[in-house]
Protein backbone atom coordinates (compact mmCIF):
# COMPACT_ATOMS: atom_id res chain seq x y z
CA UNK A 1 0.00 0.00 0.00
CA UNK A 2 1.23 3.51 -0.86
CA UNK A 3 0.43 6.28 1.60
CA UNK A 4 -1.14 8.41 -1.12
CA UNK A 5 -3.76 5.70 -1.74
CA UNK A 6 -5.17 5.70 1.80
CA UNK A 7 -5.42 9.49 2.16
CA UNK A 8 -8.72 9.99 0.26
CA UNK A 9 -10.42 7.47 2.55
CA UNK A 10 -8.88 9.04 5.64
CA UNK A 11 -10.08 12.49 4.51
CA UNK A 12 -13.56 11.10 3.91
CA UNK A 13 -13.47 12.01 0.22
CA UNK A 14 -14.17 8.45 -0.95
CA UNK A 15 -16.02 5.57 0.74
CA UNK A 16 -14.05 3.13 2.87
CA UNK A 17 -13.53 -0.38 1.59
CA UNK A 18 -15.08 -1.48 4.89
CA UNK A 19 -16.99 0.68 7.33
CA UNK A 20 -17.33 -0.74 10.84
CA UNK A 21 -19.96 1.29 12.70
CA UNK A 22 -21.64 1.54 16.07
CA UNK A 23 -18.67 0.35 18.10
CA UNK A 24 -17.14 0.98 21.50
CA UNK A 25 -13.45 1.44 20.68
CA UNK A 26 -10.93 0.50 23.37
CA UNK A 27 -8.35 3.25 22.87
CA UNK A 28 -5.00 1.98 24.13
CA UNK A 29 -3.48 5.46 23.84
CA UNK A 30 -5.99 7.52 25.82
CA UNK A 31 -7.38 4.69 27.93
CA UNK A 32 -10.89 5.77 26.97
CA UNK A 33 -13.81 3.86 25.48
CA UNK A 34 -15.01 5.76 22.37
CA UNK A 35 -18.40 5.47 20.69
CA UNK A 36 -17.30 5.75 17.08
CA UNK A 37 -16.84 4.20 13.62
CA UNK A 38 -13.80 2.77 11.82
CA UNK A 39 -12.99 3.32 8.14
CA UNK A 40 -10.74 0.71 6.54
CA UNK A 41 -8.79 0.83 3.29
CA UNK A 42 -7.53 -2.54 2.11
CA UNK A 43 -5.77 -4.06 5.15
CA UNK A 44 -5.27 -0.80 7.03
CA UNK A 45 -7.27 1.49 9.25
CA UNK A 46 -7.78 4.79 7.43
CA UNK A 47 -9.57 6.66 10.18
CA UNK A 48 -11.58 6.72 13.38
CA UNK A 49 -14.60 8.99 13.66
CA UNK A 50 -17.86 9.96 11.98
CA UNK A 51 -17.33 8.05 8.75
CA UNK A 52 -20.63 7.07 7.17
CA UNK A 53 -19.87 5.45 3.81
CA UNK A 54 -18.33 2.12 2.94
CA UNK A 55 -18.36 -0.31 0.05
CA UNK A 56 -19.11 -2.86 2.74
CA UNK A 57 -20.68 -2.03 6.09
CA UNK A 58 -20.42 -4.02 9.34
CA UNK A 59 -22.74 -2.83 12.10
CA UNK A 60 -21.49 -4.13 15.47
CA UNK A 61 -24.40 -2.65 17.45
CA UNK A 62 -22.37 -1.34 20.36
CA UNK A 63 -19.84 -4.16 20.73
CA UNK A 64 -16.35 -3.42 22.03
CA UNK A 65 -13.50 -3.39 19.51
CA UNK A 66 -9.88 -3.72 20.60
CA UNK A 67 -6.57 -4.45 18.88
CA UNK A 68 -5.59 -7.99 17.97
CA UNK A 69 -3.81 -9.65 20.89
CA UNK A 70 -0.03 -10.18 20.88
CA UNK A 71 1.91 -12.98 22.59
CA UNK A 72 5.20 -11.40 23.65
CA UNK A 73 7.15 -14.66 23.86
CA UNK A 74 6.36 -18.25 23.02
CA UNK A 75 7.66 -21.42 21.45
CA UNK A 76 5.24 -22.62 18.79
CA UNK A 77 6.79 -26.08 19.01
CA UNK A 78 5.45 -26.45 22.55
CA UNK A 79 1.92 -26.64 21.14
CA UNK A 80 3.12 -29.86 19.47
CA UNK A 81 1.44 -28.98 16.19
CA UNK A 82 2.99 -27.45 13.10
CA UNK A 83 2.97 -23.63 12.84
CA UNK A 84 -0.07 -23.50 10.58
CA UNK A 85 -2.15 -25.64 12.96
CA UNK A 86 -0.96 -23.41 15.78
CA UNK A 87 -2.24 -20.39 13.85
CA UNK A 88 -5.63 -22.09 13.40
CA UNK A 89 -5.88 -22.53 17.16
CA UNK A 90 -4.84 -19.09 18.41
CA UNK A 91 -6.66 -17.02 15.78
CA UNK A 92 -9.98 -18.16 17.20
CA UNK A 93 -8.88 -16.76 20.58
CA UNK A 94 -8.06 -13.28 19.27
CA UNK A 95 -4.29 -13.64 18.93
CA UNK A 96 -3.21 -12.01 15.67
CA UNK A 97 0.52 -11.55 16.34
CA UNK A 98 3.14 -13.67 18.10
CA UNK A 99 6.83 -13.19 18.89
CA UNK A 100 8.11 -16.75 18.54
CA UNK A 101 11.48 -18.07 19.61
CA UNK A 102 12.08 -21.20 17.48
CA UNK A 103 15.03 -22.43 19.50
CA UNK A 104 13.33 -25.79 20.02
CA UNK A 105 13.46 -26.69 16.33
CA UNK A 106 16.84 -24.94 16.08
CA UNK A 107 18.26 -27.29 18.71
CA UNK A 108 17.13 -30.17 16.51
CA UNK A 109 17.97 -28.89 13.03
CA UNK A 110 19.84 -25.59 13.38
CA UNK A 111 18.89 -22.59 11.28
CA UNK A 112 17.45 -24.94 8.68
CA UNK A 113 14.74 -25.61 11.26
CA UNK A 114 14.16 -21.88 11.73
CA UNK A 115 13.93 -21.43 7.96
CA UNK A 116 11.34 -24.22 7.86
CA UNK A 117 9.21 -22.29 10.36
CA UNK A 118 9.54 -19.05 8.40
CA UNK A 119 8.98 -20.47 4.93
CA UNK A 120 6.08 -22.69 5.95
CA UNK A 121 4.18 -19.78 7.55
CA UNK A 122 4.67 -17.27 4.75
CA UNK A 123 1.38 -15.55 3.93
CA UNK A 124 -0.83 -17.14 6.60
CA UNK A 125 -3.30 -14.86 8.47
CA UNK A 126 -1.23 -14.67 11.64
CA UNK A 127 1.69 -12.29 12.13
CA UNK A 128 4.49 -14.67 13.17
CA UNK A 129 7.67 -12.82 14.04
CA UNK A 130 10.70 -14.72 15.21
CA UNK A 131 13.73 -14.17 17.38
CA UNK A 132 16.97 -15.75 16.23
CA UNK A 133 17.91 -18.49 18.72
CA UNK A 134 20.86 -17.35 20.81
CA UNK A 135 21.85 -20.51 22.66
CA UNK A 136 21.97 -23.62 20.49
CA UNK A 137 22.90 -25.65 22.44
CA UNK A 138 21.70 -23.88 25.57
CA UNK A 139 25.01 -24.61 27.32
CA UNK A 140 27.89 -27.06 27.04
CA UNK A 141 26.20 -29.34 29.60
CA UNK A 142 23.84 -30.94 27.09
CA UNK A 143 24.14 -32.14 23.50
CA UNK A 144 21.83 -30.78 20.82
CA UNK A 145 21.31 -31.83 17.24
CA UNK A 146 22.89 -28.65 15.94
CA UNK A 147 25.15 -25.75 16.82
CA UNK A 148 24.23 -22.22 15.78
CA UNK A 149 27.24 -19.92 15.94
CA UNK A 150 27.68 -16.29 15.03
CA UNK A 151 28.88 -17.13 11.52
CA UNK A 152 25.56 -18.87 10.86
CA UNK A 153 23.69 -15.74 11.96
CA UNK A 154 25.44 -13.30 9.66
CA UNK A 155 23.02 -12.39 6.90
CA UNK A 156 20.10 -14.38 8.33
CA UNK A 157 18.41 -11.28 9.77
CA UNK A 158 18.66 -9.44 6.46
CA UNK A 159 17.39 -12.45 4.55
CA UNK A 160 14.32 -12.80 6.77
CA UNK A 161 12.63 -9.50 7.71
CA UNK A 162 10.31 -11.29 10.16
CA UNK A 163 13.32 -11.91 12.42
CA UNK A 164 13.15 -9.16 15.04
CA UNK A 165 16.28 -9.87 17.06
CA UNK A 166 18.04 -12.35 19.31
CA UNK A 167 16.02 -14.93 21.23
CA UNK A 168 16.16 -15.47 24.96
CA UNK A 169 19.76 -15.52 26.14
CA UNK A 170 19.50 -18.46 28.51
CA UNK A 171 23.18 -18.81 29.30
CA UNK A 172 23.16 -15.91 31.73
CA UNK A 173 26.33 -17.12 33.49
CA UNK A 174 28.04 -16.94 30.11
CA UNK A 175 26.95 -13.33 29.66
CA UNK A 176 27.95 -12.31 33.18
CA UNK A 177 31.36 -13.99 32.89
CA UNK A 178 32.06 -12.54 29.45
CA UNK A 179 31.78 -15.57 27.17
CA UNK A 180 33.20 -14.10 23.96
CA UNK A 181 31.23 -16.24 21.51
CA UNK A 182 27.94 -15.40 23.19
CA UNK A 183 28.78 -11.72 23.45
CA UNK A 184 29.70 -11.69 19.76
CA UNK A 185 26.17 -12.85 18.91
CA UNK A 186 24.76 -10.08 21.09
CA UNK A 187 27.05 -7.48 19.51
CA UNK A 188 26.04 -8.60 16.02
CA UNK A 189 22.34 -8.16 16.73
CA UNK A 190 22.46 -5.03 18.88
CA UNK A 191 24.46 -3.17 16.24
CA UNK A 192 21.53 -3.83 13.91
CA UNK A 193 19.30 -2.10 16.50
CA UNK A 194 17.33 -5.29 17.03
CA UNK A 195 15.90 -6.51 20.33
CA UNK A 196 17.64 -9.01 22.59
CA UNK A 197 15.42 -11.15 24.81
CA UNK A 198 16.43 -12.34 28.23
CA UNK A 199 16.04 -15.45 30.35
CA UNK A 200 17.40 -14.96 33.86
CA UNK A 201 15.45 -16.84 36.54
CA UNK A 202 16.34 -15.70 40.05
CA UNK A 203 18.98 -13.24 38.88
CA UNK A 204 19.31 -10.15 41.10
CA UNK A 205 21.83 -7.58 42.29
CA UNK A 206 25.11 -6.94 40.53
CA UNK A 207 24.89 -10.08 38.36
CA UNK A 208 21.56 -8.76 37.04
CA UNK A 209 23.18 -5.40 36.33
CA UNK A 210 25.89 -7.14 34.35
CA UNK A 211 23.34 -9.14 32.40
CA UNK A 212 21.27 -6.06 31.50
CA UNK A 213 24.43 -4.20 30.54
CA UNK A 214 24.69 -6.61 27.61
CA UNK A 215 21.67 -4.85 26.03
CA UNK A 216 19.27 -7.56 27.20
CA UNK A 217 15.99 -5.74 27.65
CA UNK A 218 13.28 -8.28 28.51
CA UNK A 219 12.68 -11.25 30.79
CA UNK A 220 9.85 -13.78 31.10
CA UNK A 221 11.29 -15.95 33.88
CA UNK A 222 10.21 -14.10 37.02
CA UNK A 223 8.42 -16.41 39.43
CA UNK A 224 8.48 -14.06 42.43
CA UNK A 225 7.29 -10.50 42.87
CA UNK A 226 10.51 -9.03 44.29
CA UNK A 227 12.50 -10.52 41.41
CA UNK A 228 10.15 -8.99 38.83
CA UNK A 229 10.18 -5.62 40.62
CA UNK A 230 13.97 -5.45 40.46
CA UNK A 231 14.09 -6.39 36.80
CA UNK A 232 11.48 -3.77 35.92
CA UNK A 233 13.27 -1.15 38.01
CA UNK A 234 16.48 -1.85 36.08
CA UNK A 235 14.77 -1.20 32.75
CA UNK A 236 13.56 -4.59 31.59
CA UNK A 237 10.24 -5.23 29.90
CA UNK A 238 8.81 -7.86 32.23
CA UNK A 239 6.82 -10.47 30.35
CA UNK A 240 4.25 -11.98 32.71
CA UNK A 241 3.96 -15.64 31.81
CA UNK A 242 0.91 -17.84 32.05
CA UNK A 243 1.41 -21.06 30.11
CA UNK A 244 0.54 -24.70 30.63
CA UNK A 245 3.27 -25.52 33.12
CA UNK A 246 4.69 -22.20 34.32
CA UNK A 247 1.89 -20.01 35.66
CA UNK A 248 3.34 -16.88 37.23
CA UNK A 249 0.61 -14.29 36.69
CA UNK A 250 -1.08 -14.35 40.08
CA UNK A 251 2.25 -13.97 41.88
CA UNK A 252 3.16 -10.97 39.72
CA UNK A 253 -0.19 -9.15 39.54
CA UNK A 254 0.75 -6.81 42.45
CA UNK A 255 3.48 -5.46 40.16
CA UNK A 256 0.85 -3.76 37.98
CA UNK A 257 0.10 -0.12 38.80
CA UNK A 258 -0.28 3.20 37.00
CA UNK A 259 3.49 3.67 36.79
CA UNK A 260 4.66 0.18 35.89
CA UNK A 261 2.08 -1.15 33.46
CA UNK A 262 3.69 0.27 30.26
CA UNK A 263 6.72 -1.90 31.01
CA UNK A 264 4.71 -5.11 31.34
CA UNK A 265 3.49 -7.58 28.71
CA UNK A 266 1.75 -10.94 28.64
CA UNK A 267 3.19 -14.15 27.21
CA UNK A 268 2.46 -17.88 27.23
CA UNK A 269 6.00 -19.24 26.64
CA UNK A 270 4.84 -22.88 26.39
CA UNK A 271 1.23 -23.95 26.04
CA UNK A 272 -0.31 -27.27 25.04
CA UNK A 273 -2.99 -27.32 22.32
CA UNK A 274 -5.69 -28.64 24.62
CA UNK A 275 -5.20 -25.70 26.95
CA UNK A 276 -5.37 -23.27 24.02
CA UNK A 277 -8.59 -24.80 22.73
CA UNK A 278 -10.32 -25.02 26.12
CA UNK A 279 -9.15 -22.13 28.30
CA UNK A 280 -7.68 -19.86 25.63
CA UNK A 281 -4.42 -18.13 24.73
CA UNK A 282 -3.60 -14.47 25.49
CA UNK A 283 -7.34 -13.86 25.85
CA UNK A 284 -7.29 -16.24 28.83
CA UNK A 285 -4.56 -14.17 30.52
CA UNK A 286 -6.46 -10.92 29.89
CA UNK A 287 -9.69 -12.44 31.19
CA UNK A 288 -7.98 -13.82 34.29
CA UNK A 289 -6.21 -10.54 35.02
CA UNK A 290 -9.51 -8.63 34.80
CA UNK A 291 -11.21 -11.11 37.15
CA UNK A 292 -8.31 -10.59 39.60
CA UNK A 293 -9.02 -6.87 39.69
CA UNK A 294 -6.82 -5.40 36.95
CA UNK A 295 -8.44 -2.56 35.01
CA UNK A 296 -9.64 -4.01 31.67
CA UNK A 297 -7.99 -1.30 29.56
CA UNK A 298 -4.65 -1.81 31.31
CA UNK A 299 -4.89 -5.57 30.81
CA UNK A 300 -5.62 -5.01 27.11
CA UNK A 301 -2.66 -2.60 26.81
CA UNK A 302 -0.40 -5.26 28.29
CA UNK A 303 -1.67 -7.69 25.65
CA UNK A 304 -1.30 -5.27 22.73
CA UNK A 305 0.42 -1.89 22.48
CA UNK A 306 3.01 -2.51 25.22
CA UNK A 307 4.40 -5.52 23.38
CA UNK A 308 4.16 -3.89 19.96
CA UNK A 309 6.14 -0.88 21.14
CA UNK A 310 8.78 -2.96 22.87
CA UNK A 311 9.47 -4.97 19.71
CA UNK A 312 9.13 -2.04 17.33
CA UNK A 313 6.00 -3.29 15.57
CA UNK A 314 4.94 0.13 14.34
CA UNK A 315 1.64 -0.91 12.73
CA UNK A 316 0.30 -3.24 15.41
CA UNK A 317 -1.09 -3.15 18.90
CA UNK A 318 -3.64 -0.36 18.43
CA UNK A 319 -6.68 0.70 16.44
CA UNK A 320 -5.48 3.91 14.89
CA UNK A 321 -4.96 5.46 11.45
CA UNK A 322 -2.30 3.63 9.45
CA UNK A 323 -2.33 0.57 11.72
CA UNK A 324 -3.14 -2.94 10.51
CA UNK A 325 -6.81 -3.83 10.72
CA UNK A 326 -6.22 -6.65 13.22
CA UNK A 327 -9.07 -6.50 15.72
CA UNK A 328 -11.01 -8.40 18.36
CA UNK A 329 -14.71 -7.84 18.93
CA UNK A 330 -16.28 -8.68 22.29
CA UNK A 331 -19.60 -7.99 24.01
CA UNK A 332 -18.04 -7.41 27.44
CA UNK A 333 -14.68 -6.33 28.82
CA UNK A 334 -15.41 -7.81 32.25
CA UNK A 335 -16.30 -11.23 30.81
CA UNK A 336 -13.77 -10.88 28.02
CA UNK A 337 -14.33 -13.38 25.22
CA UNK A 338 -13.41 -12.92 21.53
CA UNK A 339 -16.80 -13.00 19.78
CA UNK A 340 -15.24 -12.12 16.42
CA UNK A 341 -11.64 -11.82 15.19
CA UNK A 342 -10.47 -9.79 12.22
CA UNK A 343 -7.07 -10.15 10.56
CA UNK A 344 -6.06 -7.68 7.84
CA UNK A 345 -9.64 -6.36 7.70
CA UNK A 346 -11.07 -9.83 7.08
CA UNK A 347 -13.18 -11.80 9.56
CA UNK A 348 -11.25 -15.00 10.34
CA UNK A 349 -13.13 -16.34 13.36
CA UNK A 350 -16.58 -16.13 14.92
CA UNK A 351 -17.73 -17.47 18.28
CA UNK A 352 -14.51 -19.44 18.71
CA UNK A 353 -14.72 -21.06 15.26
CA UNK A 354 -12.34 -20.47 12.37
CA UNK A 355 -14.18 -19.37 9.23
CA UNK A 356 -11.25 -19.07 6.83
CA UNK A 357 -8.68 -21.43 5.37
CA UNK A 358 -5.20 -21.29 6.86
CA UNK A 359 -2.77 -22.99 4.50
CA UNK A 360 1.03 -22.98 4.66
CA UNK A 361 3.66 -23.19 1.94
CA UNK A 362 4.97 -26.80 1.83
CA UNK A 363 8.66 -26.81 2.67
CA UNK A 364 10.53 -30.06 3.38
CA UNK A 365 13.76 -30.08 5.39
CA UNK A 366 15.52 -33.43 5.79
CA UNK A 367 17.04 -32.51 9.16
CA UNK A 368 13.60 -31.66 10.52
CA UNK A 369 11.90 -34.92 9.55
CA UNK A 370 14.74 -37.35 10.24
CA UNK A 371 16.32 -36.33 13.53
CA UNK A 372 16.61 -39.71 15.31
CA UNK A 373 19.94 -41.48 14.86
CA UNK A 374 20.27 -43.24 18.22
CA UNK A 375 20.16 -47.05 18.60
CA UNK A 376 17.60 -48.72 20.81
CA UNK A 377 18.23 -49.04 24.54
CA UNK A 378 18.47 -52.21 26.66
CA UNK A 379 17.81 -52.85 30.33
CA UNK A 380 21.55 -53.34 30.88
CA UNK A 381 22.19 -49.85 29.50
CA UNK A 382 20.24 -48.19 32.31
CA UNK A 383 21.37 -50.23 35.33
CA UNK A 384 22.70 -48.21 38.28
CA UNK A 385 25.03 -49.97 40.71
CA UNK A 386 25.41 -48.53 44.19
CA UNK A 387 28.58 -46.50 44.84
CA UNK A 388 27.54 -44.91 48.12
CA UNK A 389 24.77 -44.66 50.67
CA UNK A 390 23.10 -41.45 49.49
CA UNK A 391 21.97 -40.15 46.12
CA UNK A 392 20.78 -36.75 44.99
CA UNK A 393 17.42 -36.63 43.20
CA UNK A 394 15.63 -33.96 41.21
CA UNK A 395 12.36 -32.80 42.73
CA UNK A 396 9.95 -31.43 40.11
CA UNK A 397 7.34 -28.91 41.19
CA UNK A 398 3.86 -28.93 39.70
CA UNK A 399 3.11 -25.64 37.93
CA UNK A 400 6.67 -24.32 38.14
CA UNK A 401 9.85 -24.75 36.14
CA UNK A 402 12.12 -24.60 39.17
CA UNK A 403 13.37 -27.83 40.75
CA UNK A 404 14.81 -28.74 44.15
CA UNK A 405 17.52 -31.14 45.25
CA UNK A 406 16.43 -34.03 47.48
CA UNK A 407 18.81 -36.53 49.13
CA UNK A 408 17.71 -40.18 49.45
CA UNK A 409 19.34 -42.95 51.47
CA UNK A 410 19.91 -46.07 49.35
CA UNK A 411 20.84 -49.69 50.02
CA UNK A 412 21.47 -52.86 48.02
CA UNK A 413 23.79 -53.53 45.10
CA UNK A 414 21.57 -52.09 42.36
CA UNK A 415 19.65 -48.82 42.71
CA UNK A 416 16.19 -49.09 41.20
CA UNK A 417 13.05 -47.00 41.22
CA UNK A 418 11.42 -46.90 44.65
CA UNK A 419 7.71 -46.30 44.22
CA UNK A 420 7.01 -46.10 47.94
CA UNK A 421 9.34 -43.11 48.27
CA UNK A 422 8.46 -41.65 44.85
CA UNK A 423 12.08 -42.05 43.77
CA UNK A 424 11.84 -42.87 40.06
CA UNK A 425 14.65 -43.60 37.65
CA UNK A 426 14.99 -41.10 34.80
CA UNK A 427 17.01 -41.71 31.64
CA UNK A 428 18.07 -39.20 28.99
CA UNK A 429 19.24 -40.68 25.66
CA UNK A 430 21.14 -38.57 23.14
CA UNK A 431 19.05 -39.02 20.00
CA UNK A 432 21.48 -37.34 17.61
CA UNK A 433 24.35 -39.85 17.67
CA UNK A 434 24.68 -43.44 16.52
CA UNK A 435 26.66 -44.22 19.68
CA UNK A 436 24.78 -44.81 22.90
CA UNK A 437 25.10 -41.81 25.18
CA UNK A 438 22.90 -41.74 28.29
CA UNK A 439 22.44 -39.66 31.41
CA UNK A 440 20.77 -41.40 34.37
CA UNK A 441 19.35 -39.89 37.54
CA UNK A 442 16.37 -40.10 39.87
CA UNK A 443 13.30 -37.90 39.92
CA UNK A 444 10.79 -37.24 42.69
CA UNK A 445 7.50 -35.37 42.61
CA UNK A 446 6.00 -37.24 39.64
CA UNK A 447 4.17 -39.89 41.66
CA UNK A 448 3.96 -42.76 39.17
CA UNK A 449 2.98 -46.03 40.88
CA UNK A 450 3.11 -48.25 37.77
CA UNK A 451 4.55 -48.22 34.28
CA UNK A 452 6.66 -45.59 32.54
CA UNK A 453 6.42 -42.61 30.22
CA UNK A 454 8.81 -41.27 27.59
CA UNK A 455 9.03 -38.12 25.48
CA UNK A 456 11.19 -36.59 22.77
CA UNK A 457 10.16 -33.10 23.92
CA UNK A 458 12.89 -32.10 26.37
CA UNK A 459 13.94 -28.47 26.52
CA UNK A 460 16.20 -27.35 25.06
CA UNK A 461 18.30 -30.08 23.47
CA UNK A 462 15.21 -32.28 23.05
CA UNK A 463 16.95 -35.53 23.69
CA UNK A 464 14.86 -38.59 24.50
CA UNK A 465 13.72 -38.82 28.13
CA UNK A 466 12.02 -41.66 29.97
CA UNK A 467 10.95 -42.14 33.57
CA UNK A 468 9.27 -45.07 35.23
CA UNK A 469 8.73 -47.48 38.05
CA UNK A 470 10.76 -50.32 36.52
CA UNK A 471 13.56 -50.66 33.98
CA UNK A 472 11.65 -52.87 31.55
CA UNK A 473 8.84 -50.37 31.07
CA UNK A 474 11.30 -47.45 30.84
CA UNK A 475 13.20 -49.19 28.03
CA UNK A 476 9.97 -50.14 26.25
CA UNK A 477 8.80 -46.51 26.33
CA UNK A 478 12.16 -45.15 25.13
CA UNK A 479 12.37 -47.57 22.24
CA UNK A 480 8.83 -46.85 21.10
CA UNK A 481 9.65 -43.16 20.80
CA UNK A 482 12.71 -44.09 18.72
CA UNK A 483 10.49 -46.18 16.43
CA UNK A 484 8.08 -43.26 16.02
CA UNK A 485 10.97 -40.85 15.26
CA UNK A 486 9.62 -38.71 18.04
CA UNK A 487 6.59 -38.66 20.27
CA UNK A 488 5.00 -39.11 23.68
CA UNK A 489 4.41 -42.62 25.02
CA UNK A 490 2.82 -44.25 28.07
CA UNK A 491 3.72 -47.89 28.85
CA UNK A 492 2.35 -50.40 31.34
CA UNK A 493 3.67 -53.94 31.82
CA UNK A 494 5.74 -53.81 28.64
CA UNK A 495 2.83 -52.63 26.47
CA UNK A 496 2.25 -49.21 24.92
CA UNK A 497 -1.16 -48.00 26.11
CA UNK A 498 -1.10 -44.45 24.70
CA UNK A 499 1.09 -42.61 22.22
CA UNK A 500 1.31 -39.43 20.16
CA UNK A 501 3.71 -39.49 17.18
CA UNK A 502 5.66 -36.24 16.68
CA UNK A 503 7.43 -36.70 13.33
CA UNK A 504 8.32 -33.03 12.79
CA UNK A 505 11.61 -32.72 14.62
CA UNK A 506 10.38 -35.02 17.37
CA UNK A 507 8.47 -31.93 18.54
CA UNK A 508 5.39 -31.45 16.39
CA UNK A 509 2.60 -33.54 14.96
CA UNK A 510 1.48 -33.38 11.33
CA UNK A 511 -2.17 -33.83 12.37
CA UNK A 512 -4.95 -31.34 13.11
CA UNK A 513 -4.74 -29.41 16.35
CA UNK A 514 -8.05 -30.84 17.64
CA UNK A 515 -6.79 -34.42 17.17
CA UNK A 516 -3.49 -33.64 18.88
CA UNK A 517 -5.30 -32.01 21.79
CA UNK A 518 -7.45 -35.12 22.22
CA UNK A 519 -4.40 -37.42 22.16
CA UNK A 520 -2.65 -35.28 24.76
CA UNK A 521 -5.73 -35.49 26.99
CA UNK A 522 -5.61 -39.27 26.63
CA UNK A 523 -1.89 -39.31 27.48
CA UNK A 524 -2.36 -37.12 30.55
CA UNK A 525 -5.24 -39.32 31.71
CA UNK A 526 -3.18 -42.46 31.16
CA UNK A 527 -0.31 -41.01 33.20
CA UNK A 528 -2.68 -40.09 36.03
CA UNK A 529 -4.16 -43.58 35.96
CA UNK A 530 -0.64 -44.85 36.60
CA UNK A 531 -0.43 -42.60 39.66
CA UNK A 532 1.08 -39.39 38.30
CA UNK A 533 0.35 -36.46 40.62
CA UNK A 534 1.22 -33.70 38.17
CA UNK A 535 -1.48 -31.68 36.45
CA UNK A 536 0.39 -32.06 33.15
CA UNK A 537 2.99 -34.81 33.43
CA UNK A 538 4.46 -34.40 29.95
CA UNK A 539 4.74 -30.62 30.10
CA UNK A 540 6.53 -30.80 33.46
CA UNK A 541 8.85 -33.59 32.33
CA UNK A 542 9.68 -31.63 29.18
CA UNK A 543 11.71 -29.28 31.38
CA UNK A 544 13.70 -31.89 33.32
CA UNK A 545 16.56 -31.44 30.83
CA UNK A 546 16.55 -27.62 30.86
CA UNK A 547 19.97 -26.92 32.34
CA UNK A 548 19.52 -23.15 32.59
CA UNK A 549 16.83 -23.06 35.30
CA UNK A 550 17.78 -23.96 38.91
CA UNK A 551 18.30 -26.19 40.72
CA UNK A 552 19.12 -29.65 39.32
CA UNK A 553 18.56 -31.01 35.80
CA UNK A 554 19.27 -34.22 33.93
CA UNK A 555 20.85 -34.19 30.47
CA UNK A 556 22.56 -36.78 28.29
CA UNK A 557 25.79 -35.77 30.08
CA UNK A 558 24.47 -36.46 33.57
CA UNK A 559 23.05 -34.51 36.51
CA UNK A 560 23.54 -30.75 36.17
CA UNK A 561 23.80 -28.40 39.15
CA UNK A 562 22.60 -25.18 37.50
CA UNK A 563 23.80 -23.01 40.38
CA UNK A 564 27.43 -23.98 39.81
CA UNK A 565 27.01 -24.76 36.10
CA UNK A 566 28.61 -28.20 36.33
CA UNK A 567 27.93 -31.93 36.15
CA UNK A 568 27.63 -33.53 39.60
CA UNK A 569 27.70 -37.15 40.69
CA UNK A 570 24.55 -39.11 41.41
CA UNK A 571 26.05 -40.40 44.66
CA UNK A 572 26.62 -37.78 47.33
Amino acid sequence: MNIIDILPVARGDVPADLLIKNIKLVNVFSGEIEDTNIAIYRKRIAGIGDYTEGKEVLDLQGAYVLPGLIDAHLHIESAMVDPVEFARAVLTRGTTTVIADPHEIANVAGLKGVEYMLRYTEGIPLNIYMMLPSCVPATDLSTSGAVVDVMDMIGFVEKHPRVLGLGEVMNFPGVINGDRDLLTKIELIRHKYKKIDGHSPGLTGKPLNAYISAFIRSDHESSFLDEAKEKLARGMQVLIREGSSARNMEALLPLINEYTYPHLSFCTDDKHPGDILTEGHIDYIVRKAIKKGIDPVIAIKMATINTARHYGLRSMGAISPGYKADMVITDSLEDFYPKMVMKDARIVAKEGKLITNVVGEPYFVEEVYNSFRCPKVTVDDIKVMRKGNKIRAIKVIDGDLLTDEIIFDVTGNEIKSDVDRDMLKGVVVNRYTEEKKLGIGFITGVGLKRGAVATSVGHDAHNLFGIGTNDHDIVTALNRVIELKGGLVVVLDGRVIEELPLPIGGLMSDKKVEWVAEKIRDLKKAAKNLGAQLEDTFMTLAFVQLEVIPTLRLTDQGIVDVRDHKIVELFV
